[in-house]
Order: structure tokens, then C-alpha cells, then sequence
């Protein structure tokens, strides 16, 4: 890893151009761009959203889908020191609302088919004066409400004057799901990104690599583990409008992909596809997943792939990582260096290896990690104490120094005098053929503690039986885990990024239609 000075996007973009400004760097659809053009246009796109308004350390927001020209807009703000507020681009409504008037962004820039959302919110913005539309005319927009701008005046725009940015000054405020309340702004600094993207001191990329991104740039696993990632390497990069099952293989064979991320998710729809024996005949040599998907011995033999693993978060980046050949099931990997890691009780109190409690992160070099939350003190004050930043995430430690996720602390259930993930229960169900996804969330018992209702959606053209998906789960759980209750439903509500509003669950509770196991006179006991 670098010196702390040169942990910047201008630094990382100068490397490159010193040794390699005519290799292509990045491909979408449209095109591609040597590290050189990507350079040059970036900072076009700069002058022309100064020319709008933009200027240092003030926000601007991007609601763009996947290409080179949300890349190049997101590289122009960061070479001019101004902070990027990506917004999901699902968001709609209150989300959307929230996030731009939270931010207090004065610019957006908006995909045309985006515009008649925005409009729908235009009288409850407090901050966007200046839209700058992509793919359209913004006809959509409310008349007269805003400046707009067509996004091509930035392609012809004059070029901005890189600026030399600190270490500590912000580059993003990288905003979270919201999955229990109003999404908070993490207040990120160029060293903060910089060392969440970089995998200097890992064995992989490296310049020789191809990387695909199929993640959302809107997200840092898409924009600082992909796109940030590949010019942090001088490895070329290739960018995707979103993952597809059925283009990802003819992709890495037709751009010869060495290396890419995958989410659980999406290697179970990779897994879940017919066998085919060219399955291992492909470029890619590298694959980043998490969580690991049930088999990942099977999918890394029928792909001829290894796999890395990795456990990180806005607030703290990427603090720990698992190296190929390192990775055992359910483990993110091992601390990564720079970092100080600790497991407390809810004393704060360091708890032995094989104890499950929260994860603590202290940083060895300065301000990499978050810097606060934005326009939220005292938020920031409860979760960054004396140094450490209070994740909300359990983990426990292996004798060998691996971690492994076990749940979110909100999320964590006490059943029976037993605690009990809500992670490691879901991912049992999971594994029922009859399943497509589920939620575990605590219920309110008779007795002092927790009952447990999974909510469950069945995998398309299949049913729920739940006395059989009982029975599976006698056998594959601890008696103390095995849920109460069922619920089947037909999907499960979920924040804009995709995550499970489990507070919701926990707030419906058990409904008419909930099945209940004792009711149904199976009792499950120790020795079940």
C-alpha cells in the first residue's frame, strides 16, 4: 500500500498515466477509452458541471445507471475535489427525497427515464436546483422548476484543472440501505476509498488482469471494488449495464475476464444453470464472493475458478480478506493489514476466539475509515468511540485468526437461552429446493425471550408444505433454531438496495396466516 499522501483518485489516475496512458482502461457498450482519454474526458465533464455550479467540497448527486458516462462524471467530480452522492437508482419517493434534501446536493444528474420520479418529489426538494439529464430532453421535469442541462454539453465542455486533494478531504458521502430508518450519508474520505479499492497488499488484480463489472456503480461495490479497483491496478476494466446469467460467460469469453465480484446471489444463479462441459473453458481465474454460496467447493471446481472472500462496510471498508486456498465455509477471510479488529461483549469487553459479539475497527493509518455521518453528530458519536467504529455487525474469530459473519446485532435473536443468527438459519431454509428466499426474524414469546418466524417465499412453480419444510430443518438445525413459526408470502419487502426491511416483519408480526409448529403439535427437543 502506498504512503497515506498518495492514497488519492488523482494519485491512483497520474500512475496510470505515467506508465500505461494508452492502454484501454474501461469498455462499456458505447465504446472504449485508453487511460489517457478516460483522463482527458473526465475532466471535460468536470468543466462543464462547474460551468453548472459544481465546485469543491460541495455535493453533487448522480442517479445513473451502469456506463463510462457515469464513471466519467463520477472520475471528473473526484479529480476536482467535489463530493459525489451516488443515489441508488431504484429509489423513488421518500428515498429519493431524503437522500438528495440529506445530502443538501444543489446538482443532480439524472437518467431521462429518472426524471418523471423526480418530478413526482419536486415540491418537497429543499437543495436540487440543476438537473442535468442524460438520454433525454427531461420532458418529464416539472416547467420551470429546474435548470436543466443536457448531459452532453459536458462531453464539449472546456476541460477542468485537476486539483490535488488531500488524503482526508471527502470524496463521497456513500449513503446506506436504510433497512431500520432514514439511510445515513457516510462521510468518506479519498483515503478511505482508495484503501476500500485497493488490493495492493493482496495477491489479486494486478495490471495484466480484465475485470468485469456487472455490480451498480451507484455502490461502492460496483464503483471502488470494480471501476476503482482496475485503475488502482492499471488493469483494464470492463463495465456492464447489470448482471445476467445468461450473458456472464459469453461475457468473460468474448473480453477474456480473469477476474470479477460476485454477490452470493449471483453465483447461485451461475450455479443453478445446466452443466455444460465447457464450463471450466473460460479466461476467468478470479472470483470475489460474498457471502459464499452453500457449495462454493462445486462451484469453483465446475468453473475452474478460485475464490476470494472479503467482509467489509461503508463506515469501515474492506477489513478483512480471504485469500484463495484460505477459504473454509462461512469465513470472510482474515484482518486485513492496517487495521485493528477486536469482538466485544455489550460491555465492550474482548471476548475469546470462538465467542460470537460485535466487531470493533480501529484504523492503523488515518482516515481510513468513515469520517462521521453527515449532518448526524450525535449519531456519529454513539458509533465512533475512542477510535473504534462500532460496526452492529456479530463476528467471531477462529483459533486461526479467521472471521466469520454471524449477524447484524439488530437482527440477533435469544431463544431458549441460546443465541441465535438469523444469517446462519436463513441460509438453511435457503437450501430447500421448494425455496427461493426467506427472512428470520424474532416474535414475541410467551416466555422472556425470543420465538422465531421465518417468512418464506417459495421458488417459482413450487409450494410451501411447511410440516416438510419442518422436518428438513429438525434435521439440519439445532433444535433451539428451528423456527416456530412459518410464514409463506409471494416476496418480501425490501429497502431500494435490496435488502430485507426485517423491522417490518418484526413489526407485522405473526398474522392469521402464520403457521405455527406447535399448534401443529411437532415439538422439537434437544435430541430431535
Amino acid at each position: 500500500m502506498p504512503e497515506l499522501e498518495r492514497r488519492t483518485f488523482i494519485h491512483a489516475f497520474e500512475r496510470a498515466l505515467a506508465e500505461v496512458p494508452d492502454k484501454v482502461a474501461q469498455t462499456d457498450r458505447s465504446g472504449r477509452w485508453t487511460f489517457a482519454e478516460s483522463f482527458d474526458r473526465s475532466l471535460r465533464f468536470a468543466g462543464g458541471l462547474a460551468a453548472a455550479g459544481a465546485r469543491r467540497e460541495a455535493p453533487v448527486a448522480l442517479m445513473m445507471d451502469n456506463s463510462m458516462d457515469a464513471i466519467h462524471a463520477w472520475s471528473g467530480l473526484s479529480l476536482t475535489g467535489v463530493v459525489e452522492v451516488p443515489v441508488n437508482t431504484a429509489y423513488k419517493g421518500r428515498f429519493l427525497t431524503h437522500i438528495l434534501n440529506d445530502s443538501g446536493a444543489e446538482i443532480l444528474l439524472l437518467e431521462d427515464q429518472y426524471c418523471e420520479r423526480l418530478a413526482r418529489v419536486a415540491g418537497d426538494l429543499t437543495s436540487v436546483r440543476t438537473v442535468v439529464v442524460r438520454g433525454g430532453a427531461g420532458d418529464a421535469l416539472p416547467a420551470g422548476r429546474f435548470r436543466v442541462v443536457p448531459f452532453e454539453e459536458l462531453d464539449v465542455a472546456t476541460a477542468a484543472s485537476p486539483i490535488r486533494v488531500g488524503p482526508s478531504e471527502l470524496i463521497a458521502y456513500m449513503y446506506t440501505s436504510g433497512t431500520t430508518g432514514a439511510s445515513k450519508g457516510v462521510m468518506t474520505s479519498h483515503a478511505h476509498a482508495y484503501t476500500y479499492a485497493s488490493g495492493e497488499d493482496q495477491v489479486r488484480p494486478r495490471d495484466f488482469d480484465s475485470i468485469l463489472v456487472t455490480l451498480p456503480v451507484f455502490h461502492l461495490s460496483g464503483q471502488w471494488s470494480g471501476v476503482y479497483k482496475a485503475l488502482v491496478h492499471r488493469a483494464s476494466c470492463v463495465l456492464e449495464p447489470s448482471f445476467s446469467p445468461n450473458r456472464f460467460w459469453p461475457l468473460v469469453r468474448e473480453h477474456g475476464i480473469t477476474f470479477t465480484a460476485l454477490l452470493g446471489a449471483m453465483a447461485q444463479m451461475l450455479a443453478a444453470r445446466p452443466p455444460h462441459p465447457d464450463d471450466a473453458d473460460n479466461p476467468l481465474q478470479i472470483v470475489g464472493m460474498a457471502p459464499l454460496v452453500a457449495d462454493y467447493q462445486a462451484f469453483r471446481e465446475r468453473f475452474g475458478v478460485d475464490i476470494i472472500t472479503a467482509y467489509g462496510m461503508s463506515e469501515i471498508g474492506a477489513v478483512v480478506y480471504g485469500p484463495p486456498d484460505s477459504v473454509v465455509p462461512g469465513a470472510s477471510g482474515f484482518r486485513r493489514p492496517g487495521y485493528e479488529l477486536r469482538i466485544v461483549d455489550e460491555q465492550d469487553r474482548d471476548l475469546p476466539p470462538g465467542e460470537a459479539g460485535e466487531l470493533l475497527v480501529r484504523p492503523e493509518v488515518p482516515h481510513t475509515v468513515m469520517a462521521g455521518y453527515h449532518g448526524l453528530p450525535d449519531t456519529t458519536a454513539k458509533v465512533l468511540r475512542d477510535g473504534w467504529v462500532h460496526t452492529g455487525d456479530v463476528l467471531r474469530r477462529d483459533d486461526e485468526g479467521r472471521y466469520y459473519f454471524v449477524d447484524r446485532l439488530k437482527d440477533a435473536l435469544r431463544r431458549r437461552g441460546e443465541n441465535v443468527s438469523s444469517f446462519e438459519v436463513e441460509s438453511v431454509i435457503n437450501d430447500h429446493p421448494s425455496v427461493a428466499e426467506s427472512a428470520v426474524v424474532a416474535v414475541a414469546s410467551e416466555l422472556t425471550e425470543d420465538d422465531i418466524m421465518a417468512v418464506v417465499v417459495p421458488a417459482e412453480g413450487e409450494e410451501i408444505d411447511p410440516v416438510a419444510l419442518t422436518e428438513f430443518l429438525i434435521d439440519r438445525l439445532p433444535y433451539f433454531m428451528v423456527p416456530r413459526y412459518i410464514d409463506v408470502v409471494a416476496e418480501l419487502p425490501k429497502t431500494p438496495t435490496q435488502k430485507v426491511r426485517k423491522a417490518h416483519l418484526r413489526d407485522i408480526g405473526i398474522g392469521d396466516g402464520t403457521w405455527d409448529r406447535e399448534a401443529a403439535g411437532i415439538v422439537v427437543r434437544r435430541e430431535s
